[in-house]
């Protein structure tokens, strides 16, 4: 009796089980369809802007974007965005980063500053050519510079401050030491950053473009205590000599890391453009003791120095690749 009830219980039993499966499979697809469209799910980790190794490209167009209808389509650079790492001493100091990189206010400066040394969306940004560059920048040079100085000026106070990254400072730990460059260089590297040339185009962009001559983009670092690499040649065009002088302007100051390497890059640039191209006419009494020659050896890091020179390096490599 191959159809009596025993048989009918079996067949019953596995259409149920199969049913279930089915059931099961259909579920879990639905719930990873769902989790996919949701940025902050748990199933895909944790994508918010505290953590930024996942927070790489991001395009915004939003209302309080400077001409935000000019920018559509247009991929915002973030700074820091990708993971801060760990090696910090205090637990404030990263907790300070988060705070500040999650500001709006700060986001919102676009600032070039930032973006030069430690942003991995700006870098994709240049490697995608002049004309997604440029979008770039008129969005970094529409901002109010001036409300935007003040708040990078707030928060390079801020850093330095003992509930904040005071030790981590004094250790000289290489991304603090970075941070705190770009704030308080934020204000001339947006007024080098913004300049254009006789045909209009942003001198920036033409400098990381050129795969002839990439040598005007190592003048962008000098703020950010990397020195010029040794055997640079400067294009001797009229954006690298207002760039100078707008450095120059900065170079007095000796609380700032252009007062160290101001003057060295001035007189290599000027072998190869002319004694007078670029000044170095910077008063002595308010320039920083420290040698800009190799700032490596002023504070005792060479590799540290080495490997920040030798990213700058890679940039310009990049670009010619361009």
């Amino acid at each position: 009796m191959p159809f009596g009830p025993p048989a009918a219980l079996a067949r019953r039993a596995c259409s149920s089980y199969w049913l279930r499966l089915i059931f099961l499979v259909v579920f879990a697809f639905t719930t990873l369809v769902s989790a996919g469209s949701d940025p902050r799910s748990p199933l895909l980790g944790d994508c918010s802007p505290s953590q930024r190794s996942y927070h790489v490209l991001k395009t915004r167009a939003t209302s309080s974007s400077p001409s935000s209808s000019s920018y559509n389509n247009t991929i915002v650079p973030y700074a820091f965005d990708s993971s801060l790492g760990t090696n910090f001493t205090e637990e404030s100091c990263p907790a300070f980063f988060n705070n500040f990189l999650d500001d709006e206010n700060f986001i919102q400066c676009y600032p070039f500053s930032f973006f030069l040394q430690n942003s991995e969306s700006f870098f994709q940004i240049v490697r995608q050519g002049a004309f997604k560059l440029s979008s770039a920048m008129d969005m970094i040079c529409a901002v109010n510079a001036t409300q935007c100085s003040t708040l990078m000026n707030d928060y390079a106070s801020q850093l330095t401050a003992s509930s904040n990254c005071a030790t981590d400072y004094q250790l000289e730990n290489p991304l603090v030491r970075q941070a705190y460059n770009a704030f308080t260089s934020y204000s001339m590297l947006y007024s080098s950053g913004c300049l254009q040339s006789t045909s209009g185009s942003y001198c920036y962009v033409d400098s990381v473009t050129n795969s002839t001559n990439p040598g005007d983009s190592y003048l962008y670092y000098l703020p950010l205590d990397v020195s010029l690499p040794g055997g640079t040649r400067a294009g001797c065009s009229s954006c690298s000599q207002d760039i100078m002088s707008i450095f120059l302007n900065f170079a007095g100051n000796s609380s700032l890391s252009i007062s160290r390497t101001y003057v060295p890059a001035a007189q290599q640039i000027n072998v190869y453009c002319g004694p007078n191209f670029a000044s170095t006419a910077v008063p002595v009494d308010r320039v920083s003791t420290t040698s800009s020659v190799s700032f490596a050896a002023a504070t005792g890091h060479a590799r540290d120095a080495a490997v920040i020179a030798g990213g700058a390096t890679t940039f310009a490599y990049l670009f010619q690749l361009i």
